[in-house]
């Protein structure tokens, strides 16, 4: 099964009760997480390139370099701001005078068009004169699908302060409903089932529950950019021979860790009972559960 290369862009927003984020639900006709309650985002897709002329802020080396890819970083970025516009009505741009869009810009009428794939956020940019500021958006997380979904997803999460002068509002084809929680009520909903969470967005809003404004969030974000995550097959012994190993398989992590030139040296398999030293001092053992 392909791996699908995806962006999600968390928005934020100071209230009087602290930061609160956005949180679409899924249709209950998706195939993937149908439900759920997600940020925004979506697949990148090839097109995503010919937004490049219309960002500002960093140059995809840059972006490229602080998310560990050889290039390509600012198409990530322009995905999960196009899928932001599309999934949540929001579009992270600025005019020719550098003002935020509000409410009532022209190209909101064209939102749907995008969403179809009749026009490209390239082309809206250049219709309406249009910049991306890539530097507002910081750089978050990183995830892989593990296998067992029937689609799986390489996703890169960036995070964004969300422009004052516009309103969220689901697209009701793909997010049929919307709502702006703070990350301690988002978790107290998943854990007392009125809301259903992904692990992804869990460890998300873990993070951001550990701050008290935007500023000091988006400080935070811009001064520590995640460690680079493996997301390639890592080699592993099983039954006596080499196996790969696809990310998100359950020893995939230990594998990373244990063998981090990719010998091939660590077992494929977790299995019950077997004591593993996973640290120095520190041993592994689990049960037959």
């Amino acid at each position: 099964m392909d791996i699908r290369p995806a962006a999600t862009l968390v928005l934020t927003k100071d209230t009087a009760e602290g930061p609160k984020i956005l949180l679409l639900q899924r249709t209950w006709d998706a195939v993937f997480m149908p439900g759920y309650f997600v940020f925004p985002g979506g697949s990148v897709d090839d097109q995503e390139n010919n937004g490049r002329a219309h960002a500002i802020g960093r140059a995809d080396t840059e972006i490229s370099q602080t998310m560990a890819m050889d290039e390509g970083g600012a198409d990530y970025m322009l995905a999960a701001v196009r899928e932001c516009f599309e999934e949540a009505g929001i579009l992270l741009a600025v005019d020719e005078k550098g003002a935020a869009l509000t409410h009532d810009h022209p190209i909101h009428s064209d939102r749907e068009a995008l969403f179809k794939g009749e026009l490209t956020l390239a082309e809206l940019c250049h219709r309406y004169n249009l910049t991306i500021p890539l530097d507002r958006l910081g750089y978050l997380g990183h995830w892989v699908t593990p296998p067992g979904p029937p689609r799986r997803f390489d996703t890169r999460f960036f995070i964004a302060v969300a422009p004052e002068g516009q309103r969220a509002s689901h697209d009701g084809n793909e997010t049929i409903d919307h709502v702006w929680l703070s990350p301690a009520e988002a978790l107290e909903d998943h854990r007392s089932g009125r809301r259903l969470l992904g692990l992804p967005t869990i460890g998300t809003l873990r993070i951001l529950a550990e701050f008290g404004t935007t500023e000091a969030l988006m400080r935070y974000v811009h001064a520590n950019p995640p460690e680079p995550y493996p997301n390639k097959p890592w080699p592993a012994v099983k039954k006596d021979r080499t196996t790969m190993l696809e990310p998100g398989a359950p020893a995939y992590d230990e594998a990373v860790k244990l063998d981090p030139e990719g010998a091939g040296s660590t077992h494929a398999d977790i299995v019950p009972g077997k004591p593993v030293e996973v640290a120095a001092g520190v041993v592994r053992l689990t049960a037959p559960n």
